[in-house]
């Protein structure tokens, strides 16, 4: 029986989310790492009461009304002064509390509010961009006008509304019917000497996964110990501060491959005191899904080391956080199958709820529970939560989704028998439906990965969009 070698890296990052699944086998190198106006305008009025010193002309109130940055609320303006922020750590300085003993000091709504949240004037400085707000106490403030603007859009969008559509950033796309030719031929594709080297690189990659969720890196090193591919996870994860930073591996990595193609500094994959990189995990940080040749105490308790294709799924539900981002590449491809399948999952979940409405509101409502248990190596880990994250606006923002990892399924507590029975009817109707649409071909997208292929997709629940992968 042939088999594929691929690495893995599990990573913690932006944005969607992919099911997976293979068609046959193969074993993955894997990684996993961590991890925008609105027309509603809010009169002074609303938060001053004291109008018998309020002298300004009504053409004066109606111009100030029109100003963006009165759309938002004014004691979220006044907490957001800068003066209420640590200017070296960014946190709140406001806090109130006691610090010899950490105890909170109360501090009453009415004095936050009525006295700190009524304003004596605003402007717009439209040759600086800066809205300018004096405050009843005599407190002046300064916005940004570009950041207005931005958390106007995130405002929105937090109920409701697509902020994507409302800044810089690219839009995010439910995608079907993708092709594998597509992929390659588009800005879904990139090189690894554009990822980790290039000036842009990083961002390029990053805009893909936000917009699409997925993105195809050819030309992985493959026989460097996954030093590359943990390279790449540095990329796009943490700070994005790289250059000269001796705590980031992707600084090391540039470096070793400056000095001559140096051994010894290239061939790291974890830094002692690194910030970003590939996530520790029960099965290592790169780790190849070969049944054999693992590290001793390193789990193969997964049917990713088996021979067989496998649903489309996403990875690790068994953990109460899962990876963001997972990097898979091909080591060496089998001769006869092992094409990798993907998916958008938040577009799976969009035609859920047009065509079964009912059968999206029970896999929304309906906590499930995930394991993953080794009996090896001791490993035991349990997570629940429901097949479909949705925001009280409707909005999906994450899936949750393994049929081989998913514990069976048991209602509520104290439910009669009568509730139990319709628990269990409701559930197999709606698993069987988002069964069907995840076998639709419209929604599979199959890859024949080549050796040093990497494919990088979004496992975590972020902003948007997901996918579904199969490999």
């Amino acid at each position: 029986m042939i088999q594929n070698f691929t690495s893995k890296i599990i990573m913690v990052a932006p944005r969607r989310i992919f099911l997976r699944g293979n068609s046959t086998l193969h074993s993955w190198r894997k990684i996993p790492i961590s991890n925008q106006v609105s027309k509603r305008f809010v009169s002074q009025s609303a938060f001053n009461t004291d109008t018998k010193n309020n002298h300004k002309s009504t053409a004066a109130k109606n111009k100030e009304e029109q100003l963006a940055i009165l759309s938002l609320p004014l004691p979220y303006l006044r907490a957001m002064d800068k003066s209420g922020f640590d200017p070296t750590t960014h946190q709140r300085s406001h806090v109130h509390y006691d610090p010899q003993t950490g105890k909170p000091i109360p501090r009453s709504a009415a004095s936050r509010c009525s006295k700190e949240c009524r304003i004596e004037s605003c402007s717009l400085d439209a040759t600086n961009s800066v809205y300018r707000i004096l405050w009843k106490d005599g407190l002046e403030s300064e916005y940004d006008s570009l950041w207005v603007e931005q958390e106007i859009a995130k405002w929105q969008g937090a109920h409701g509304s697509n902020p994507s559509k409302q800044n810089n950033n690219p839009q995010i796309t439910l995608w079907s019917n993708m092709t594998d030719e597509r992929v390659r031929n588009s800005e879904l594709a990139m090189s690894f000497q554009t990822a980790v080297f290039a000036d842009g690189g990083m961002r390029h990659a990053l805009q893909a996964l936000y917009q699409y969720g997925i993105l195809l890196v050819t030309n992985t090193p493959t026989n460097d110990g996954g030093a590359g591919l943990a390279a790449l996870a540095s990329s796009l994860g943490g700070g994005s501060q790289k250059t000269n930073n001796p705590t980031s591996l992707l600084h090391h990595y540039r470096r070793g491959q400056e000095n001559n193609h140096n051994k010894s500094s290239p061939e790291l994959i974890m830094l002692p005191h690194g910030t970003d990189g590939p996530f520790r995990t029960l099965y290592g940080t790169v780790w190849s899904t070969a049944s054999s040749g693992q590290e001793e105490g390193a789990s193969i308790a997964d049917s990713a080391y088996g021979q067989e294709g496998l649903p489309l799924h996403t990875d690790m539900t068994y953990q109460q956080d899962p990876p963001g981002l997972q990097i898979f590449t091909m080591a060496q491809p089998s001769t006869k199958g092992g094409e990798s399948v993907y998916g958008d999952g938040f577009a799976v979940a969009e035609r859920l709820r047009v065509v079964d409405p009912e059968a999206f509101e029970t896999l929304r409502q309906t906590v499930r529970r995930y394991r993953c248990m080794d009996g090896a190596t001791g490993w035991y880990l349990e997570a629940h939560a429901p097949v479909l994250s949705v925001r009280p606006n409707g909005r999906v923002v994450g899936i949750r989704h393994n049929d081989l990892d998913r514990l069976p399924d048991i209602p509520p507590f104290g439910s009669s028998l009568e509730e139990q029975q319709d628990f269990y009817s409701k559930l197999e109707r709606a698993h069987q439906v988002w069964d069907d649409l995840l076998g639709m071909d419209e929604f599979r997208l199959v890859v024949p990965l080549k050796a040093g292929d990497t494919m990088v997709v979004a496992n975590h629940v972020s902003p948007t969009t997901v996918v579904l992968s199969s490999s």
